[in-house]
């Protein structure tokens, strides 16, 4: 296996102007044992004859993209869901793709869940039923390598350092090194001993695939960051998808892990976009040029944006929603217009499932949890949603909602994505850089809408990110100290366990 970082004494290698121009895909990736030694054996006996000389590192690499794009933050429950493969990228490879998935098809290793539609829909694939119980009786990954994958198309980065994003990001990513540690043993056991989770007994098999990937990622080292311009322009790393329930065992060359987040983001970040447009801020409207493509759109949203913004009746309710986000206080009053009511204890919510097509009855424990989703229900669903809660909060701000609804006029997607990117530019393109400028011996890493450093640096990072939110937005950000060592999802966990032991003894533990 070739070396999977560089050495003290080494530099990156510097990458041609040929090999920036392909795209960039990762050498090292983990796939599970059980599917590896199935398409080995299927391989060695009965050997697919396809149009051009077999590459079995195709199969693997479909394989483990689709664990890779399951395990998302848009998958939180982390089920077995379709996903979509970038046919730009299959084709760089092997020109003749279609080959290689139908295989995996036939021999009942992926299932083909969606046709395509021009212009509706993509092919997408998730793990055909045959496999899914060996993957419960087996979630070991082996690490392998992608090299032969290599084309005229197809850059593939031996190093973190050799990604098409290292160099925008080197203050962020130079910290992916051999003192980057997970406490793999420990981790291990936690997943493997886990019968509950998030309220709920339940089969745990697909998550326990994505968490041992997680950690195997981090074990091996098998390091990679991408960043797509066209999307949320977010950083992702092997630590923006790690499940806050291994956070505890990560350390950096020994050392606790302190993290801050800027409580309430989204509806902060809400706050400087339309502070941005009434004050005409320059670098959200490139910002806002990027998200929407179309100038002719950009002017006709923000002409009748800027009609909204100068009506006295938005202007009250503003100045009220500013209020609430900038004390940190909210999810409080949102709960006063809301006025939830508990049934049996818990309060429940109709959230509609995309992928289902149905709306679904979910249980929520914390009166917090369920005031965010109404957040997240009003920033990002359809416009036309029937959601109970969306109705009475558009009631009690009718102003401020139809002002965020011109963001989704075209697609509801859009201000997610145009929020995501105003986060990623204030923390990643300012608030970091300015940090690392100042401090460039700080270990800094990020995870989305918070910076965490070695605690020996904590208090500096402390003082430094809202100062740097601050110069960025104008706005006085709250802020909220996260112990990577005390994460609150293990003592939770341990608490429960001592209060129900039924729950491990439901699965013969």
């Amino acid at each position: 296996m070739s070396k999977k970082l560089l050495s003290k004494n080494q530099t990156a290698r510097k990458l041609t102007r040929k090999e920036k121009q392909r795209i960039t895909i990762a050498n090292l990736a983990l796939i599970p044992s059980v599917i590896k030694n199935y398409i080995d054996a299927l391989v060695k006996v009965y050997r697919p004859t396809f149009t051009y000389k077999l590459k079995v590192e195709f199969f693997y690499y479909i394989i483990t993209t689709i664990i890779k794009r399951q395990n998302t933050y848009e998958n939180k429950a982390l089920e077995n869901i379709p996903v979509a493969l970038n046919a730009t990228i299959l084709r760089g490879i092997k020109s003749d793709y279609n080959e290689y998935i139908n295989w995996l098809i036939e021999q009942e290793v992926i299932f083909k869940a969606e046709n395509y539609i021009a212009g509706y829909s993509s092919n997408k694939y998730c793990f055909a039923n045959f496999i899914l119980p060996s993957l419960k009786e087996d979630s070991s990954s082996e690490i392998v390598e992608m090299e032969t994958l290599e084309s005229s198309k197809v850059f593939v980065a031996r190093t973190i350092q050799e990604s098409e994003v290292y160099d925008d990001n080197e203050h962020l990513l130079k910290w992916f090194n051999d003192g980057l540690e997970i406490d793999f043993e420990g981790a291990v056991t936690y997943v493997k001993d886990l019968s509950y989770y998030e309220g709920e007994i339940f089969d745990l098999t697909h998550k326990k695939v994505h968490w041992n990937h997680q950690i195997l990622t981090l074990h091996h080292k098998a390091f990679y960051a991408t960043r797509n311009e066209e999307s949320d322009f977010r950083l992702h790393t092997a630590l923006t998808n790690l499940k806050k329930i291994f956070k505890p065992f990560m350390t950096y060359k020994g050392q606790e892990l302190i993290g801050y987040d800027l409580k309430n983001s989204q509806p902060f970040f809400l706050i400087f976009l339309i502070d941005s447009i009434i004050d005409n801020n320059d670098r959200v409207s490139n910002i806002l040029s990027r998200t929407y493509i179309k100038k002719d759109y950009i002017s006709f949203m923000l002409q009748n944006l800027r009609k909204r913004l100068s009506i006295e009746g938005f202007q009250k309710e503003y100045e009220v929603f500013k209020t609430w986000v900038l004390t940190g206080e909210i999810y409080e009053n949102i709960e006063s217009i809301i006025k939830p009511k508990k049934r049996l204890g818990c309060y429940f919510v109709n959230i509609y499932n995309p992928r289902k097509k149905i709306t679904e009855i979910k249980k929520i424990d914390n009166i917090r949890a369920l005031m965010k989703g109404v957040i997240f229900t009003l920033f990002f669903s359809g416009i036309r949603t029937r959601n109970s809660n969306y109705k009475t909060f558009k009631k009690a701000f009718p102003n401020l909602v139809e002002v965020i609804q011109l963001f989704k006029e075209k697609d509801n997607a859009d201000f997610s994505k145009l929020l995501q990117n105003i986060e990623s530019d204030c923390i990643i393109d300012f608030v970091s850089k300015k940090i690392a400028k100042e401090h460039p011996e700080m270990p800094l890493f990020s995870i989305h809408d918070s910076l965490s450093t070695t605690e020996n640096y904590a208090p500096i990072l402390k003082n430094l990110m809202p100062k740097y939110i601050n110069e960025y937005t104008g706005l006085t950000p709250k802020m909220e100290e996260e112990k990577w060592k005390k994460h609150d999802y293990q003592v939770d966990y341990k608490k429960r366990v001592e209060l129900h032991p039924e729950w491990y003894a439901y699965n013969g533990v």
